[in-house]
């Protein structure tokens, strides 16, 4: 198990060298030091201020997403649960659009708050899906909530953009998820809510595995469900809500990286967590190298790489568990 961490450390550390080498030219490891000491040298100032945290950026919202896919399938013990399907992105989407509109600008304008009223989106949606899950018995209604949920709100969102263009011309791109002009203060916000959520799910990850038992056997065990419902819907909302905030919509990384560790290992908790980070950072880091160069120098949203191996992931998860 170890040494599995460490091949996907590895791997992600080879996309990140990669990814700070998409763009007009190229740069070693050993460059960089002089880079960043010469000021008057604009690829420095590339590197530094664009490349990097642009990068750092990727792999923590791919490592959140991965994460906060690997608790929701434990907690509506359904492999297909993931922020993005079940319509806790479109939550997000929704409370920070709807500050967009109050404030007349885009997340830009307040940082700090954006990712709250992201929250709170996530967690209204988050709340309803919980309180569906107890009156239905069937996993499979919950995401089918889920997707008509997100459905609708992604709807209300296209519909207020729509009514206020002149004024978001430019909110398509994040609204499609991607990292184009993100720098260290999107990153810095959202390491400051990792910092939180990652070490938080790191040391619930064995009463994770717990939540896939019958409700019986959970209070048996002495784990009160109803008492850690709300905890995990507040850590939830830490994960998902301002990786949302700064990239937009990123769909099945948090589908994709848990089902791919628990064939590689084990379902247990103590190796999805960190494996499902690990993995997540690595699926976006590569969605945003392939967003970057498939149309050199035209950037795509990474959003649309994620949905076109995400989609028929899904289809598969579908087809394989009937």
């Amino acid at each position: 198990m170890n040494k599995k961490i460490v091949l996907l450390l590895l791997c992600l550390v080879c996309l990140f060298i990669c990814s700070i080498n998409v763009g007009s030219f190229r740069v070693s490891l050993l460059d960089i030091p002089h880079l960043l000491q010469d000021k008057t040298d604009n690829r420095g100032i590339i590197v530094w201020d664009i490349r990097i945290p642009r990068t750092l950026l990727a792999i923590l919202v791919g490592g959140n997403l991965g994460v906060a896919g690997a608790i929701l399938q434990s907690l509506f013990h359904n492999p297909l649960a993931e922020p993005h399907v079940i319509g806790l992105s479109s939550g997000a989407l929704l409370g920070a659009t709807l500050y967009f509109l109050l404030a007349g600008s885009t997340w830009d304008i307040d940082p700090i708050f954006t990712p709250w009223v992201s929250m709170l989106g996530a967690f209204l949606v988050l709340a309803i899906l919980i309180l569906f899950n107890k009156k239905f018995s069937s996993s499979t209604t919950i995401i089918l909530l889920g997707v008509s949920i997100n459905s609708l709100l992604s709807s209300v969102v296209a519909l207020l953009l729509f009514l206020k263009q002149k004024t978001f011309q430019g909110i398509y791109f994040w609204l499609m998820g991607g990292f184009n002009g993100k720098g260290w203060t999107h990153f810095t916000i959202l390491f400051i809510y990792s910092l939180i959520g990652i070490p938080w799910a790191l040391l619930w990850r064995r009463k994770f595995n717990l939540l896939f038992l019958s409700e019986e056997e959970i209070y048996s065990l002495g784990l009160p469900l109803k008492k850690y419902q709300p905890i995990i819907l507040i850590l939830l909302s830490f994960l998902i809500a301002p990786s949302v905030a700064v990239s937009g919509a990123i769909g099945f990384i948090g589908l994709i990286a848990p089902h791919m560790m628990r064939v590689w290992e084990t379902p247990d908790y103590s190796w999805l967590i960190p494996s499902s980070f690990l993995s997540g950072a690595i699926l976006l880091l590569s969605s945003d190298i392939l967003a970057r160069m498939l149309f050199y120098p035209t950037e795509i949203p990474v959003g649309i790489i994620t949905s076109f191996f995400g989609v028929p992931f899904f289809i598969y998860l579908l087809v394989k568990k009937k």
